[in-house]
């Protein structure tokens, strides 16, 4: 993939893998000729910790090997793709833990994935739903050569009789992967530079239901970020004066201390896999110097997603999704702090923060058409496939027009769903290019 650096001359096999955080992706590059020696190399486990690991893997899984119906292990193979990360391969035995009412009270799913950059990547997960409104989950995973991941979460909804919801989390990342391109909605891909962010995060969002569907929200957040030589030796590193970007707001790291406010309008049947309803939210995040921060600036968006079934059945749902957000003082703000565009959440069909600028748009629309239902692995579940389309941009200033210049991805989603919590998917989209695939837990 171009992305991956790679050049044209190079002639052996080669076999690259790259993961980051909890979503994990594969590459393929097939060269002349075969260099088999270098592919052995590859299995070598080099780190003493790293084969301790795995041995606590095995015997913990061994030991979760499930004696009651209410427990499945169900093992996974991996092979994804990513445009930024290319190529991960590993396994990942999932330990699947139901209730009485056929629903899922926990899943543990610990895993190991071989990357060329990263090298050996053990990781350790549980994702934990005591209730329909609460879940939890931590994750934590290391590489020998590059890379690491710890990171927990806490949600509640309707708490306190219904009046709050809450949602706690913080995260320790290193991530050698990371793109940049420059500012601007038409960055050429000969601009790609790589470098490695370390990220300590913590967050807290706390909601207020008022009367109806309203809710009014303050959420404080803490973000620290260093800068580093990137894992990706064959493209050009962000912080080398040759790249063009060595001065580029951020490049030395910053602190961010922020809190937003928010005003949201929620009538969604459900929070975690909703069937109906409209939920939309604006909100206001003003981050200053004098309470800690690198630089001052402003952030005010807006978001709504719409869901309407087409069934009465509710087996056919169109979902849509929009975003408008701005930035204010732009040039002050570090450039990992802009708005970006790409990935899972935005553009599946380029990599993550493919196009940077101040503001951006976003609009996301996607058929989900529920065509297998059963209970499998001791819980009720079923299989959807939903066709989307994708528009966004990026834009500098807020006088200039948001439909202006859009880029465009189409794909296909395919979801299993375990109601009311749960949705493992494998999102394939592209811009009429190679096609990109994104994978995980949660919508």
């Amino acid at each position: 993939h171009p992305n991956q650096g790679h050049q044209a001359n190079q002639d052996p096999v080669s076999l690259q893998f790259h993961q980051s955080g909890k979503c994990v992706a594969t590459h393929f590059s097939l060269r002349r000729g075969c260099d088999l020696s270098s592919m052995m190399r590859w299995l070598r486990w080099r780190h003493r910790w790293v084969r301790i690991g795995v041995g606590c893997l095995v015997a913990l899984v061994v030991r979760c090997v499930p004696a009651r119906a209410d427990q499945q292990l169900i093992p996974v193979p991996e092979i994804i793709v990513d445009p930024n990360e290319g190529t991960t391969v590993g396994f990942l035995p999932v330990l699947l833990m139901s209730t009485e009412t056929k629903s899922v009270r926990g899943i543990l799913a610990p895993d190991v994935r071989y990357n060329e950059i990263l090298g050996i990547f053990p990781t350790v997960r549980y994702f934990g739903y005591p209730d329909p409104q609460t879940r939890f989950f931590v994750v934590a995973g290391k590489g020998t050569k590059h890379g690491e991941d710890v990171e927990a979460q806490y949600s509640g909804v309707d708490m306190l009789d219904g009046w709050l919801d809450l949602l706690a989390g913080g995260q320790h990342e290193q991530d050698p992967f990371e793109r940049f391109f420059g500012f601007g909605n038409q960055t050429p891909g000969e601009n790609e530079t790589n470098f490695t962010s370390t990220t300590n995060a913590a967050s807290i969002f706390a909601g207020l239901n008022l009367y109806g569907p309203w809710q009014v929200s303050l959420q404080p957040r803490l973000r620290q970020v260093r800068v580093g030589r990137g894992g990706v030796r064959t493209l050009p590193q962000l912080r080398d004066p040759a790249s063009g970007f060595s001065a580029v707001k951020g490049v030395d790291g910053a602190t961010i201390v922020g809190t937003r406010f928010g005003l949201t309008y929620d009538t969604r049947d459900r929070h975690d896999i909703p069937t109906e309803g409209i939920f939309a939210t604006a909100g206001v995040e003003p981050v200053d110097e004098a309470l800690g921060s690198s630089s001052s600036f402003v952030k005010y968006g807006f978001e709504a997603k719409a869901y309407a079934p087409l069934r009465a059945d509710k087996r056919l749902i169109l979902a849509v999704h929009g975003v408008l957000d701005y930035l204010q003082n732009g040039d002050q703000t570090p450039f990992y702090e802009r708005s970006r565009i790409g990935g899972i959440s935005s553009l599946r069909g380029f990599g993550s923060s493919r196009f940077t600028d101040n503001d951006r748009f976003v609009l996301q629309g996607e058929l989900r058409s529920n065509v297998y239902e059963r209970e499998v692995f001791g819980v009720r579940a079923h299989l959807e496939i939903a066709p989307f389309l994708d528009l966004a941009q990026v834009f500098h200033s807020s006088r200039e027009f948001p439909l202006e210049d859009l880029h465009v991805v189409g794909g296909c989603g395919f979801r299993a769903v375990i109601i009311p919590q749960v949705v493992a998917y494998v999102d394939i989209g592209t811009a009429g290019g190679a096609p990109a695939a994104f994978t995980g837990i949660d919508y």
